[in-house]
């Protein structure tokens, strides 16, 4: 919850990641309350019971969207798609130099991982997927490729700028024409 409040004020792609793997440990934990008190918020040194409620409320919410196994709650699809209109807005009128630049760049990675796929998700959700993977790889230790880094570091400068103007434009200090 204090990470997520953070993670949302400075940085939204960071926070969707960082809200992706709360649904996932409480997925791994069944969303058996008693077990996330136990592993989870029992680790935290203060504020436990609005770390508890809050958590009560995602359990809560993944059951009434019967997201118990897979797929995420609505509001973070909705900020998500919300993310991609954004980046959408930005390409049309062309609004940031830099942001077209490491669009194109990562456009084409954007495609393929699509194509494999087979799953027509917008730019925004294959991009924060792709980091996903690549993030729960490295939480398993797993090997990652030379590839994969210099996938990590385009889709993360991608991801991280589009951020950075999120967060302008949600302030107000952003203005596209």
């Amino acid at each position: 919850m204090i990470v997520a409040k953070e993670k949302r004020k400075k940085n939204i792609s960071e926070y969707i990641l960082y809200m992706w793997q709360v649904e996932d440990i409480i997925r791994a934990f069944k969303l058996d309350m008693d077990e996330l008190q136990k592993h989870v918020i029992s680790k935290y040194s203060s504020q436990q019971g609005e770390i508890a409620d809050w958590y009560r409320n995602l359990v809560l919410m993944m059951q009434k969207e019967q997201k118990q196994r897979t797929g995420h709650l609505q509001f973070l699809v909705n900020l998500t798609d919300e993310l991609n209109r954004f980046h959408t807005l930005l390409i049309e009128r062309k609004a940031d130099a830099e942001y077209l630049r490491l669009y194109n760049e990562i456009q084409p990675d954007i495609q393929l991982i699509r194509e494999k796929s087979k799953q027509d998700h917008h730019d925004v959700e294959v991009s924060l997927n792709t980091l996903y993977i690549i993030l729960m790889m490295k939480l398993k230790n797993q090997d990652i490729s030379e590839g994969t880094q210099q996938a990590v570091w385009k889709f993360g400068n991608f991801m991280g700028h589009l951020s950075k103007l999120f967060r302008a434009y949600e302030a107000g200090d952003l203005e596209i024409e």
